[in-house]
């Protein structure tokens, strides 16, 4: 093999700094990017480049062998997913995706496919890292206790992305293949100080199933630019500064009997080399040996799934739950939701701000919750039912999901469950049971014990086996008018009913 011809897909800071690198090695074959004035840029920079709009094209071009994603990182999922589909080798820029089953679908696409698929840690190919990692392995420090990590400084502050996952994924990175071990336990917590939903400031500490812990503190609202790595082992100490690209290992320690020895320390100072230059080289070598990277595709998507803890952690700092209550991750809960005891929530939830939800309440996988809804004991809210804001579920309501279901001819896919919507401000009575593929209207009232066969209209009050309507109501419950009547007017929250028209307000 001669040449590869890599294109690069997005011509930002940071893909132009793959361009360089590229055209330097003679191996730039293609980019694609929309923005008009960074195509000029490149224009100008690099004259004679072939410049595309649409990364498509680039990808389905045959003499591109392999592609560089430079992309925001909420396009790379989709942008990777057909370049590995049409079998082009692929380097993602950090992070990987934004979403872990995305990653993994990615990893899943390139082993298929029989790619390489590579993530862009930088901070592994650092050669002072490279060092850490080789002293570590040697065995000379003995059992790692614990590590720190701080990646700290003033800007850039971003509104797409928190702090932990624009500086994080660096550290994650290079933990992850220091430990070697699954997540046993994670806790994070964030501040928020400029924008109300990204936090500026954030600290995560992990135990690790091997018995080592970290700690990791990344912020951009800090005096000093501070990026320190500290592993503290049974043998010695490592103290990483990257600023100054050194590698201090200390022979020091405590003893059994809880005296310190002390036998100095030795200080290395590595010269600062493009590792950039040293990743993309590495990408090269492993397309034309057909080896898997030291960034694979893998390890990426592990990355990936522990930054995902960790910010769906950040999430759940601002509600409350039970010790018994029991969330499978990844689940979204807003500000000021209190579950309580035993109750059970599958993940892919989301539930909105200031919910309550009470005893033994089952919610199934992908539900979607608004905000004050108030779910009482004993209810079970399938895949398929969706709650919108300020919705009241009396206690042992039901839902359902299929209209037949049986034993032996299961119906267990999210394609055969029927939808069924509760509107805003509707009242479900205790109960109730409510079949599947209905819509129950904007402040509908249900009366305790109804089973509900077919479309509630908006303000109706029904109740029965089947449900009848037999009257209407405002949205605040103070007036009600018999269902012959055509005119219903509240004072209180300005409800007007027109049944005859069907106009409301």
């Amino acid at each position: 093999m001669g040449k590869q011809h890599v294109g690069v897909i997005g011509a930002g800071n940071w893909g132009l700094n793959h361009i360089k690198i590229l055209t330097g090695l003679g191996c730039l074959g293609a980019v694609a990017e929309l923005d008009k004035h960074r195509v000029e840029k490149v224009r100008m920079e690099y004259p004679g480049v072939k410049l595309l709009g649409n990364y498509s094209v680039l990808i389905n071009n045959p003499s591109i062998e392999a592609v560089i994603i430079a992309t925001p990182a909420n396009t790379h999922y989709e942008i990777a997913k057909e370049a590995l589909k049409s079998g082009k080798d692929v380097l993602i820029e950090k992070p990987m995706t934004l979403d872990f089953p995305e990653a993994e679908e990615l990893v899943s696409l390139a082993k298929e496919n029989k790619r390489i698929l590579m993530v862009g840690h930088l901070l592994l190919y650092k050669p002072a890292v490279q060092n850490i990692i080789e002293i570590i392995n040697s065995g000379e420090l003995g059992k790692i206790y614990f590590i720190e990590m701080r990646r700290l400084k003033l800007g850039r502050v971003r509104r797409e992305e928190n702090v932990l996952w624009s500086f994080a994924p660096h550290d994650f990175a290079f933990l992850l293949y220091l430990v070697s071990s699954p997540v046993k336990k994670l806790l994070s917590y964030g501040l928020n100080t400029i924008q109300s939903q990204i936090e500026d400031d954030v600290r995560v500490n992990i135990e690790f199933e091997n018995g080592i812990n970290a700690h990791i503190h990344s912020s951009w609202m800090w005096p000093e630019d501070e990026r320190k790595t500290f592993i503290i082992c049974s043998k010695g100490m490592i103290v990483y500064d990257e600023n100054l690209g050194m590698v201090r290992v200390y022979k020091r320690g405590v003893n059994s009997d809880l005296t310190i020895w002390d036998n100095g320390f030795e200080e290395t100072f590595f010269e600062e080399k493009n590792a950039l230059g040293i990743e993309i080289q590495h990408f090269l070598d492993c397309i034309k040996d057909r080896r898997k990277p030291i960034t694979d595709g893998r390890k990426g998507a592990a990355v990936i799934e522990i930054l995902t803890k960790a910010s769906n952690q950040l999430c759940n700092n601002n509600f409350f739950h039970h010790q018994s209550a029991y969330l499978d991750q990844p689940t979204k809960v807003g500000k000021g939701t209190k579950i309580w005891h035993f109750t059970h929530i599958m993940d892919g939830v989301e539930i909105g701000e200031n919910c309550n939800i009470g005893q033994n309440v089952f919610i199934a996988k992908n539900t979607k919750i608004g905000n004050n809804v108030k779910i009482q004991n004993n209810v079970s809210v399938f895949e398929g039912v969706v709650l919108e804001d300020d919705v009241f579920c009396g206690p042992s309501i039901v839902f359902t999901n299929v209209k037949i279901p049986r034993s032996a001819f299961p119906k267990s896919k999210s394609s055969e469950y029927l939808q069924t919507k509760v509107k805003q401000g509707a009242t479900i009575g205790a109960n109730s049971t409510i079949v599947c593929g209905v819509t129950v209207g904007k402040h509908a009232f249900i009366g305790a014990g109804a089973v509900v066969t077919k479309d509630v209209p908006e303000f109706a009050i029904v109740y029965g086996n089947p449900a009848k309507i037999c009257g209407w109501l405002c949205r605040c419950g103070m007036v009600k008018v018999g269902k012959d009547e055509d005119i219903l007017e509240c004072s209180v929250c300005g409800t007007k009913l027109n049944m005859k028209d069907g106009k409301t307000n």
